[in-house]
């Protein structure tokens, strides 16, 4: 019999509703387990934390991880499951990804609704997740998010819908494969995964997304504040207003790792426009370039490459 290890973090999928006090409580593993299914395979429950998704942080994430990796030592165990809160979500996915190196599958899952809720969907979504962290075919494949019967590539899931039980999307590629009844199809697997052998992560990391017509104001407080990264959701494929620019040559020349992601969520960094704050301009001031990330995802990238080297400027290697 194959062995599931499933950790938990918290999240609606580990809620219940307490009939005393009408009260959303953690649901303990023995409560799932005794309505959860899976034929030939065996799980165990290991909490982690009882924290809901807005709470949950990146040292956190990664502390996380390394609970995951002793876990995968053991031969007996098939594969691991993390129940999750759905708002961070993907950025625990990412992380995980980033900093786990084995071929057993690591699956993430959640639930988009609690458990009092009618349509609720966390039984089913730790049900597939089980099947695909036990499967043969989803080794060597990295972390991965099972939602809505949908198996998706932690380096491309994003949510897309607040309340929607479909609540998880990967725009920019699609799923990698699907859970039908008790059989996985996998349509296609990862090209290229990235890793950052790391012990530490680097916090202070900030995240800005320009609007049209916003002014430097917030950039400028972070070079301020002496932040070690920012992080920038760029308009399209790599433009910021041109007042930007002097707020981030001053940021470079100060030390301050900047990357560049695209507001857009999805799509490779570059253009041939020719007009200030385009591209090009970025590119010169020596800013790094997020290819294929959200903001999100790009600052827990920056956080992990700056805690796995000396000096700042050596993480541009995971930003290539």
């Amino acid at each position: 019999m194959k062995k599931v290890i499933v950790v938990t973090t918290g999240g609606s999928i580990a809620f219940k509703r307490n009939t005393a006090t009408g009260a959303l409580i953690p649901v303990d593993g023995e409560d799932t387990i005794a309505q959860l299914t899976n034929s030939g395979i065996v799980v165990e429950f290991s909490e982690f934390s009882s924290l809901p998704g807005s709470h949950f942080t990146p040292v956190q994430g990664l502390e996380l991880a390394r609970q995951i990796e002793s876990f995968l030592q053991n031969d007996d165990v098939a594969g691991v499951v993390v129940t999750h809160g759905t708002d961070t979500l993907e950025e625990t996915a990412y992380l995980l990804d980033l900093t786990i190196r084995h071929e057993k599958p690591v699956v993430v899952t959640g639930a988009a609704r609690p458990p009092a809720m009618p349509g609720y969907d966390g039984l089913h979504n730790l049900a597939c997740a089980v099947q695909v962290a036990a499967a043969a075919e989803t080794r060597e494949t990295g972390v991965l998010v099972v939602f809505a019967g949908q198996i998706f590539a932690a380096g491309d899931i994003q949510k897309t819908h607040a309340h929607a039980v479909e609540a998880f999307a990967a725009p920019g590629s699609g799923p990698l494969g699907w859970i039908v009844a008790d059989r996985i199809w996998m349509r296609h697997r990862l090209v290229q995964r990235v890793y950052i052998p790391c012990t530490r992560l680097e916090e202070r990391v900030d995240l800005i997304t320009p609007g049209q017509g916003s002014d430097d104001r917030l950039l400028r407080h972070a070079i301020a504040d002496r932040v070690a990264g920012i992080v920038i959701e760029a308009f399209g494929s790599g433009r910021v207003p041109p007042w930007w620019l002097p707020a981030i040559q001053e940021a470079i020349a100060q030390r301050i790792m900047v990357v560049i992601a695209t507001r857009a969520g999805d799509g490779a960094l570059y253009d041939e426009y020719g007009y200030v704050g385009a591209y090009h301009d970025l590119e010169r001031l020596g800013t790094f370039f997020a290819h294929h990330l959200n903001g999100r995802k790009a600052r827990i990238r920056l956080m992990l490459a700056l805690g796995a080297v000396r000096r700042p400027e050596d993480a541009r290697v995971w930003f290539s």
